[in-house]
């Protein structure tokens, strides 16, 4: 009969290799059939927790503490919970995740994992500084420790330092040459030639790979895409891409179905009649400066010009304003949120304003005015005119088959841009953005600032001035030098955005025009 601590790794090794229906009966056997102990149940809480159930996972975790209070790794755990499911909006979650990454470096500091989740927390929260510290702690600890390296990697990535990116990506796949999202990172910053050794691993690892390790195949996809349009191979560039949105598109729900009825319904209740009626009630501040568009559209150029300001704080792609309105409104139905709110008081409205500016103000360190670049608020155009009357909101627009193409060629991380990885879909949604943004502009004229992005390409100097006049902002230099800008960016343009402008991305589409033309003959353009 095998021993226990060949029952306990057995549990493991199926946990790790990914079957965690399987690892959760081993791990409930050997906990019935076994004295308590907290590794057993802070591994069950780890299934659980990968299989989303939080609540049972958190049980788990506090019975292995009355075990052990002093089991450090179940704090890192904790962390771990509370970090996936924080809430910029409220930093209870956040605070609660540090809390517990610090309690398990304390109670053993010689595990790398704490060290390296508190970085990529601190990342997320754009504290990057802080963020390279633990990484570097985390790979101090274990020089091995693959993932850290990598996690640093994405962490000077995100300050435009692309050589020292590039050397810790590359010493990720020197430790872990099968860890694919380092290679996919890697990928992000060379420039492929025919003779690129990189270019050479990325095809072997994508014909050997397990097919059914989607996930990997589609990364590998992606970055093989992005390798052959260097090359100037359209054909395989567009095969490697078509595949990678492929696999992509079955692990995700979207209907652009329901899409329309959600656009159609926006447009029918946001009119002329409940502005009237909701006229003069917001709150009046003029600190914000909203962002919007199709991503790929050339948002985060215009938020580094804006906040290259010293007046002003690049807030990034914050989801501050979809909470507060969850919040508010009581569901998770964005129709509903549009349907509700004029059932809404003139109090309740302003004290919605009020909440994201003090929630902003707090994020931003008390800046005097703050820049919010979710390209998907352009679905709430209407209600930051209701709450926030005087906010500055800003339309970047791109030719529209560029824009489709860029989407095509870019995975989303977040898992929110969901119309994303079908060329049909994305543009049926580039015709439902481009139809709302007309009805806005019809309803609420003067309040949105239409820039064209081949129009800042042709002219920066004067179309910078003419944005940030609209912003009320006096004119400094440094809008010009956005490329050192050294904030931040944690976006799939944080490459493109450290570079000077460049003309190249103007008609990119048309070395592909032979597979995209039978898409784009319907686009709004």
């Amino acid at each position: 009969m095998e021993n226990l601590k060949t029952q306990i790794q057995k549990a493991v090794d199926v946990y790790q290799s990914g079957n965690l229906k399987e690892s959760e009966k081993l791990c409930n056997k050997l906990i019935e059939a076994n004295k308590p102990y907290a590794f057993l149940y802070n591994l069950l809480g780890l299934i659980l927790a990968d299989q989303k159930r939080i609540e049972e996972a958190f049980k788990n975790y506090e019975k292995g503490l009355e075990i052990d209070p002093n089991f450090a790794m179940i704090y890192n755990n904790l962390g771990l919970l509370y970090a996936r499911n924080k809430d910029l909006s409220n930093n209870f979650n956040l605070e609660k995740a540090i809390n517990y990454y610090k309690k398990s470096i304390s109670l053993n500091k010689n595990i790398p994992e704490p060290h390296n989740n508190l970085g990529t927390l601190y990342s997320s929260i754009n504290k990057i500084k802080d963020a390279i510290m633990f990484y570097k702690k985390a790979i101090e600890i274990n020089p091995k420790f693959s993932i850290a390296f990598h996690n640093l990697g994405n962490a000077f990535l995100s300050l435009g330092m692309f050589d020292k990116a590039k050397e810790n990506f590359e010493e990720a796949i020197k430790i872990s040459p099968n860890l694919i999202i380092a290679h996919r990172s890697l990928s992000r910053i060379l420039k492929y030639t025919s003779s690129t050794k990189h270019l050479n691993q990325l095809l072997k690892l994508h014909q050997d790979l397990d097919v059914k390790n989607t996930e990997a195949k589609m990364d590998l996809s992606f970055s093989l895409g992005k390798a052959y349009e260097d090359i100037k191979d359209y054909k395989k560039s567009f095969n490697f891409f078509n595949e990678a949105n492929s696999i992509f598109r079955k692990s995700i729900i979207f209907s652009i179905e329901e899409e329309k009825k959600k656009f159609e319904e926006i447009k029918n209740i946001y009119n002329f009649d409940l502005f009237n009626k909701y006229k003069n009630i917001g709150f009046v501040d003029s600190s914000p400066i909203f962002i919007v568009g199709m991503p790929r559209s050339g948002t985060t150029l215009i938020e580094q010009i804006i906040s290259s300001h010293s007046e002003v704080f690049g807030g990034d792609e914050i989801e501050i304003l979809p909470k507060v309105t969850k919040e508010k409104f009581g569901n998770n139905d964005l129709r509903l949120f549009f349907n509700n709110i004029v059932k809404f008081s003139n109090k309740d409205l302003f004290n919605m304003g009020k909440m994201y500016h003090d929630k902003m103000i707090k994020f931003s360190n008390n800046s005097k005015r703050f820049t919010d670049k979710l390209p998907s608020n352009f679905l709430l155009i209407g209600l930051i005119k209701i709450i926030l009357p005087n906010a500055k909101v800003i339309n970047c627009m791109r030719s529209a088959k560029d824009n489709c193409f860029s989407i095509f060629k870019n995975h989303f991380t977040s898992g929110k841009v969901t119309f994303a990885y079908k060329l049909d879909e994305i543009t049926q949604y580039y015709n439902l953005y481009k139809s709302l943004m007309d009805h806005w502009n019809k309803l609420l004229p003067k309040f949105i600032y239409n820039l064209k992005y081949e129009n800042i390409i042709s002219d920066i100097e004067s179309e910078s001035k003419n944005l940030l006049q609209f912003c009320n902002l006096t004119w400094q230099d440094q809008c010009l030098n956005f490329y050192n800008n050294d904030r931040p960016i944690r976006t799939a343009s944080d490459v493109q955005a450290r570079k000077k402008i460049y003309k190249t991305s103007i008609g990119s589409w048309k070395n592909y025009s032979i597979y995209l033309e039978k898409y784009f003959k319907t686009l709004d353009n």
